[in-house]
């Protein structure tokens, strides 16, 4: 990612208008957001970007919130800055297997802060209030960092224009999530014509948030976390999206159509693929919160 302008950027969720029709969108140089709240009565999906050339640093982060927007919205203010502070101290002079280590600590010990400090600080509306997080961190035009809580989730396009899929789903679906669950004394219950759920409440296995499910480790906060050398690894876009997206558009569609709408366009048309991506999930009857955050990589 190359930065032709030395401008520190910060933009979240909170900084769009909303336009009619409950839709949010935000164009930049090289990342886009589009969102609607679906037929939600309440929007909960909250993301940030921030951009600091000067550290050559860039994060891009979707939470999908439930149970309230306190956690979600509590992530957008404060995740960014925080990760960004911890990430530059723990990685400074470090380079391939130790950059991954170090990157990887500083963003599980970040997550584990946020999650031990917000359930501290206000248990009533952490209690049952809950969010994904999925980050991508861009730093020394070098490594990709994929962080992952939840089910939320990051696709990319190869530079063939293949779907690459960066992120795991920590659902009850997924056998090694369940038997951690079960492990740590936690049951996977399935009520009629429902997703399965942990205690029968949540949809995921882990989330920031949702204290009451934190005790033995039931759902945990740890997450996902994956370094790719973008020198060795070409990627053309990086698709980060909230469920709301996901249930109604499976990845390879997701790059299919941005691929066959940058091909109609050309590849300036990445700025649309969000709005494109967010229009065809509610066409296809998506009823949650639909957020599609899209980074350009190398076009």
């Amino acid at each position: 990612m190359s930065h032709h302008h030395s401008q520190f950027v910060e933009v979240g969720f909170r900084d769009l208008d909303q336009s009619k029709d409950k839709f949010w969108h935000l164009e930049h140089q090289w990342f886009s957001f589009s969102a609607h709240q679906g037929g939600r009565e309440y929007m909960e999906d909250r993301m940030h970007c921030l951009c600091d050339p000067d550290s050559n640093f860039s994060v891009f982060s979707i939470f999908d919130g439930h149970g309230g927007e306190y956690v979600s919205d509590y992530l957008e203010k404060h995740y960014s800055s925080t990760v960004r502070h911890r990430i530059l101290k723990n990685t400074g002079h470090t380079d391939g297997d130790e950059y991954a280590h170090a990157i990887k600590k500083a963003i599980a010990f970040t997550i584990h802060e946020i999650d031990t400090h917000i359930a501290e600080k206000n248990p009533a509306k952490t209690a049952d209030a809950g969010s994904t997080l999925c980050s991508a961190v861009i730093q020394n035009n070098k490594y990709l960092t994929v962080a992952n809580v939840g089910d939320s989730r990051a696709i990319a396009s190869d530079s063939q224009g293949n779907c690459v899929v960066l992120t795991k789903d920590h659902k009850p679906s997924d056998v090694k999530e369940k038997l951690r669950v079960e492990e740590a004394g936690g049951v996977i219950l399935q009520y009629k014509n429902d997703v399965e759920r942990v205690q029968g409440i949540l949809a995921m296995t882990r989330s920031v948030g949702d204290a009451t499910l934190k005790p033995n480790e039931v759902v945990i906060s740890v997450p996902d976390v994956k370094t790719y050398d973008l020198s060795k690894q070409q990627f053309r876009y990086i698709i980060l999206a909230s469920d709301g997206l996901f249930d109604v558009v499976s990845n390879e569609e997701a790059i299919q159509m941005a691929n066959s709408y940058m091909q109609a366009h050309g590849t300036s048309a990445l700025s649309k693929v969000a709005n494109i991506l967010c229009t065809e999930a509610l066409r296809r009857g998506s009823l949650d919160n639909v957020s599609v955050l899209i980074l350009k990589l190398v076009l």
